[in-house]
């Protein structure tokens, strides 16, 4: 019955104060953070359906009831990451009158910032990389939005190229090599021995930028447009 409340047991065995029953939507929405945070705190490893359970203050019952199990948890907890990535990668490009050289560095600063990188996410990440099959799912799963975005990389350093005085260079190799670049700052971040800090990555990021297209970008930004 909805509105039904239930007594719990909290971890130390104390009964946890009373919840209303929320919708399936919000209850899956509280089982996918409550599954990010145990992955940014204990890594798939050590993972089980009791630690979800007690993080979200819930049944194992329950989760296999909204997801079937371990393994489509995780695929769900991974699909709600990559959605806040690739909408930072979408929102990037939004906006009235923006250059190519605008929308290229919003884009890339975009790897690197949002609701994504906050330290628990970043955590949460990391765990997914270091798992066997982590690429595999990640690609399985956004494998359309990965071509959508390097096309989009690759439309804008060829305006780039076509607008200014960089004779002999290729758009698509630059646009490959940025691309490369940043999938590498990724490894590092999350999977290096001595691994980069967010801002660091950020900075590696935009230094690229500034080195690839000289006459667009300083490692501050976008270079002011010349007059017409």
């Amino acid at each position: 019955m909805a509105g039904r409340q239930a007594k719990t047991q909290g971890p130390s065995g104390t009964v946890a104060p009373p919840r209303l029953r929320m919708d399936k939507a919000a209850r899956k929405a509280e089982l996918l953070e409550a599954t990010i945070d145990v992955l940014a705190d204990r890594g798939i490893g050590d993972f089980t359906l009791a630690d979800i359970a007690q993080a979200a203050n819930a049944s194992p019952s329950l989760i296999v009831v909204h997801f079937g199990g371990k393994e489509n948890l995780l695929t769900a907890a991974l699909e709600l990451m990559g959605r806040e990535y690739f909408g930072g990668l979408h929102a990037s490009q939004f906006g009235a009158s923006r250059s190519a050289a605008e929308k290229l560095w919003r884009l890339v600063d975009a790897e690197f910032g949002g609701t994504y990188f906050t330290p628990r996410y970043l955590a949460a990440w990391k765990t997914f990389w270091a798992a066997t099959n982590g690429r595999k799912l990640y690609l399985d799963l956004f494998a359309d939005q990965t071509r959508h975005f390097t096309a989009v990389m690759t439309e804008l350093c060829r305006e780039l190229v076509a607008g200014g005085d960089y004779p002999g260079q290729d758009s698509t190799v630059l646009a490959r090599i940025l691309d490369t670049a940043l999938g590498g700052i990724w490894l590092e971040l999350t999977q290096g021995p001595t691994p980069l800090t967010v801002p660091e990555a950020q900075t590696m990021a935009r230094t690229l930028l500034a080195h690839l297209f000289p006459l667009h970008f300083t490692v501050d930004g976008p270079r002011p447009e010349k007059a017409a």
